[in-house]
């Protein structure tokens, strides 16, 4: 009996043991969670942070790789990130950081000379960074680009290893957002791919147009709160496999930014999509510098041609027909302006353009809209063939890009007519109508206007926040009047994510961080 009782004894205890090791190892495997997302645009031809910033899925990987002097959290609000203290001048000119320990995934220590490294890398007149313009505010930043002061006079300095003072040019109250994105990130690597890391994550794995592994960085100065344990993006292009992988649980994220949704799968996923709103333009770039678009008359026609409400009804649904450049909560002037669908009126202004350049529709040479694989564009580019071929009775072409070569292609000029979505790397209107009227890789229609970009110097030194917008203001109505751009639509982001998943961010471009997320 007394070696029963005690069989019976080691057998409950056994069984103990086990039951606990089961819980222990749930729990381990809970900690291990993986998250799989797509970067249905494909692979990133760089993560080095002054080369991602014009992809959207490049910002949202380098977010979780580098971590800035600040960071947007879940709840859209600047937090300090890489500095632990800011002190900010009366004036407003001058930021005063202290950094806080952290390590790269090396283990080697972040500097605030690296910080500095980092920006002046970005203002060098021979760097590659093609948004050096996002740091202009800084004190001598531009006049550095160009080439007419040293880039030791540019306006930020290291004290020493912890302290770093960035001094501007112009008061900018929204500095601190800027300085979470990839731009203003350290830099230990140089130019070349980077292979060390500072934020939450670093890069375990990366075969080349297939996948991209994170890992958690072991060396994060706050890698407690980090609780993915691997992070993979796989580039599925084919959108209706992205979509069947999701279904089957393969893929834990599906829509923007990562893989936009179509039409269709917006109708299937209806009862589980999420929304996040965003200050986000659809709008058509018209090379003004081809020939048969440079006339003011023939891009105001095509214009006056499309139907916006029809478009946001039946191609980009969740976003809402836009009458000006902006969308009014980002730009709130100009509230009256509605949509201008005129077909008469176009044709009149269409035959007017013709005249005036010498030509007729017969001999009127044919443009190519050029439009990426991403969901809907090959939609809206059949919508603009099919419009403008029956208003105007002229030859147009489609091409479809690969999206990495067409977003190069637009920075070079290379196109005749391409819609993009575009926002402003930090919530300012000015961010977005800085990039227009003079040359550069962001003026992608090529428009130069002398008279405009007074009014956006006008702008920058404004005395008060009212001031600043009624000018702004002036400067949306010129582009409305000029038409190097079309404005279509504003935008949400729609998406779908796998149950339970919580703690993502946005930011006003609407990049997706993923650094704190959890499972549950």
């Amino acid at each position: 009996m007394q070696k029963q009782l005690l069989l019976k004894g080691l057998f409950a205890t056994l069984l103990a043991f086990v039951f606990c090791t089961a819980c222990q190892r749930k729990e381990e495997n809970r900690s291990m969670y993986t998250l799989r997302l797509n970067l249905q645009e494909g692979d990133l031809p760089s993560l080095h942070p002054h080369d991602v910033l014009v992809y959207l899925r490049g910002i949202s990987a380098s977010k979780m790789l580098f971590e800035g002097l600040t960071r947007v959290d879940a709840q859209g609000k600047i937090s300090l990130a890489g500095a632990e203290s800011l002190e900010i001048s009366q004036d407003r000119l001058r930021y005063s950081f202290v950094l806080r320990d952290n390590c790269w995934s090396d283990g080697s220590p972040v500097t605030a000379y690296q910080y500095e490294r980092s920006f002046k890398e970005a203002l060098s007149p021979t760097s590659r960074c093609l948004q050096a313009n996002l740091l202009y505010m800084i004190k001598n930043a531009e006049a550095a680009k160009a080439g007419k002061v040293s880039i030791d006079e540019i306006g930020v300095k290291a004290l020493d290893n912890k302290r770093l003072v960035v001094e501007l040019a112009y008061p900018s109250p929204y500095l601190t957002e800027l300085l979470a994105q990839p731009i203003c990130a350290p830099l230990i690597d140089g130019m070349e791919q980077p292979k060390r890391f500072n934020g939450p994550f670093c890069v375990d794995l990366w075969e080349r147009d297939h996948l991209i592994r994170l890992k958690p960085n072991p060396h994060f100065w706050n890698k407690r709160d980090v609780k993915l344990q691997e992070i993979d993006f796989f580039m599925i292009s084919d959108q209706n496999a992205n979509f069947e992988a999701y279904k089957k649980g393969d893929i834990d994220w599906l829509g923007s930014p990562l893989s936009p949704l179509s039409r269709e799968q917006m109708n299937h996923l209806q009862n589980e999509l999420h929304q996040h709103p965003i200050e986000r333009s659809f709008w058509i770039y018209l090379n003004t510098e081809h020939p048969h678009l440079s006339s003011q008359k023939i891009r105001q026609a095509l214009s006056l041609a499309i139907n916006r409400a029809q478009i946001t009804e039946h191609i980009f649904l969740g976003g809402d027909p836009l009458g000006k450049m902006l969308p009014v909560n980002l730009l709130p002037v100009n509230l009256f302006l509605k949509p201008k669908e005129d077909l008469e009126e176009a044709q009149r202004l269409f035959a007017q353009g013709l005249e005036e350049m010498g030509y007729t529709k017969e001999n009127f040479p044919p443009f190519v809209i050029s439009y990426a694989q991403q969901a809907n564009r090959k939609e809206f580019a059949q919508y603009l063939q099919e419009t403008w071929t029956r208003a105007f009775g002229i030859r147009i072409e489609l091409q479809q890009q690969e999206w990495n070569a067409l977003r190069a292609n637009l920075s070079k000029g290379v196109f005749d007519v391409c819609a993009v979505f575009e926002a402003a790397y930090y919530k300012d209107p000015l961010e977005i109508l800085e990039r227009i009227g003079q040359k550069g890789p962001t003026n992608h229609s090529q428009w130069i206007s002398p008279e405009y970009r007074k009014l956006i110097t006008s702008a920058i030194f404004a005395e008060n926040t009212q001031a600043r917008l009624e000018i702004l203001g002036k400067a949306e109505k010129m582009l409305l009047e000029e038409v190097p751009i079309i404005p279509v639509c504003s935008d949400r982001l729609l998406f779908a994510h796998s149950k339970g998943l919580k703690g993502y961010a946005f930011d006003s471009l609407g990049a997706l961080d993923l650094s704190y997320a959890s499972p549950e």
